[in-house]
């Protein structure tokens, strides 16, 4: 009996201390910015999601050893869902989206596609990431292990990279570099995507 109640003591603290960091921990967006945010979004409801998040994408071009990259900004993961939301005319739940920028504040997400020329270039991806001359590596990478494949049969993958954000100021530049290997090449292939952080909302 005693250890039930050990046990439910232990459980009550944390969800006490959780909520606590909920409450002190900074959004990395302010309420009228989550408003604007959701407004482009619904703005801007036609675009096809490449066209959307065209101010926040890198893009190398269409061709075998080339790719694209998007930086998931704050501003641009709450402007999907309001996208989204406006596109199946779904209401808006605040309360989940201040949950999502909580749970995503320390980190930099990248979707990232990528053109190669075999249907398992996926499983051979690696990715870092430099900022003020230091190289940081990912905490997730993930590629499916086949790729897709276009009416020019081009072979095509889709996939996310997330790096820890600590130390990375929101007004530097940095250079994502994506590697990969080309069968028809015998070599390795590399992206680099370079973002101004200063420039992106």
């Amino acid at each position: 009996m005693k250890k039930i109640f050990l046990l439910l003591g232990i459980l009550i603290f944390l969800i006490g201390c959780e909520k606590k960091r909920e409450n002190n921990a900074k959004l990395p967006l302010s309420d009228e910015e989550i408003k604007e945010a959701i407004e482009y979004g619904e703005k801007n409801v036609s675009l096809t999601y490449t066209e959307f998040t065209k101010k926040w994408a890198v893009d190398l071009g269409y061709n075998k050893g080339k790719g694209r990259a998007v930086l998931i900004t704050p501003f641009l993961r709450v402007a999907l869902i309001g996208k989204k939301a406006a596109k199946y005319n779904e209401k808006i739940d605040y309360s989940l989206i201040k949950k999502v920028l909580l749970r995503d504040a320390d980190k930099l997400y990248f979707d990232v596609m990528l053109f190669g020329d075999f249907p398992e270039f996926g499983r051979t991806v690696e990715a870092r990431l430099k900022c003020n001359g230091r190289e940081i590596f990912p905490v997730y990478l993930y590629f499916p292990p086949y790729s897709q494949v276009s009416r020019d049969y081009t072979q095509i993958v889709t996939g996310r990279i997330e790096f820890p954000k600590d130390d990375i100021p929101d007004n530097c530049k940095i250079t994502l570099i994506v590697a990969f290997y080309s069968l028809k090449e015998k070599k390795e292939t590399t992206c680099k995507f370079c973002f101004d952080l200063n420039k992106l909302r």
